[in-house]
């Protein structure tokens, strides 16, 4: 499946409903977001490492179906939001322990992961661009007439599963 039509399936369970997009080879990102999006490392430790801090979640809407429970998040390091997210946890593809913290909504997926020792891997699908004026919300600073970047990204486990389909939008960063 086309990732265009996958996010079209994920935003419709969203808050936004819809994000005008085009899809972009990582040549056509922009620094520093290439480096931020551009690898095949969850983003959670990506965002600590470049923002120099520990990573904190705030989710915004939650929907379970049988095994699959999609949240909506913006990540934070301090009181600066770095990353919009939306994410469908495959829950039957995880551990009880782990699918307890995910849905304690405490923490990020990237840290439960991480913190867990378990073997997976992050395999970027796509990566998109949002044209100024197409994705402004009020959790997000005005990005100044600027594109917006991001990726859709799958996290598989050891036995090739998926654990999770993931949106990930970044803001823009102060020069």
């Amino acid at each position: 499946m086309d990732f265009s039509q996958e996010i079209t399936r994920l935003l419709g369970a969203s808050l936004l409903k819809e994000v005008d997009f085009v899809p972009v080879e990582p040549e056509g990102i922009e620094a520093p977001y290439r480096d931020l999006l551009h690898h095949g490392r969850d983003m959670t430790s990506t965002l600590a490492k470049f923002h120099g801090g520990k990573i904190a979640l705030k989710v915004l809407k939650t929907r379970r179906s049988e095994d699959k429970y999609l949240r909506e998040v913006i990540l934070y390091s301090g009181e600066k939001p770095v990353e919009y997210g939306l994410i469908e946890v495959h829950l039957n593809h995880c551990r009880n322990d782990l699918r307890e913290r995910i849905l304690a909504e405490a923490e990020p997926l990237g840290c439960i992961l991480n913190d867990s020792g378990i073997a997976y891997q992050s395999k970027p699908v796509g990566f998109l661009k949002i044209a100024p004026g197409e994705f402004s919300p009020d959790f997000f600073p005005p990005a100044g007439g600027e594109s917006l970047f991001g990726r859709y990204n799958t996290l598989f486990d050891e036995n090739n599963r998926v654990i999770s389909r993931i949106l990930e939008i970044l803001p823009r960063e102060k020069p």
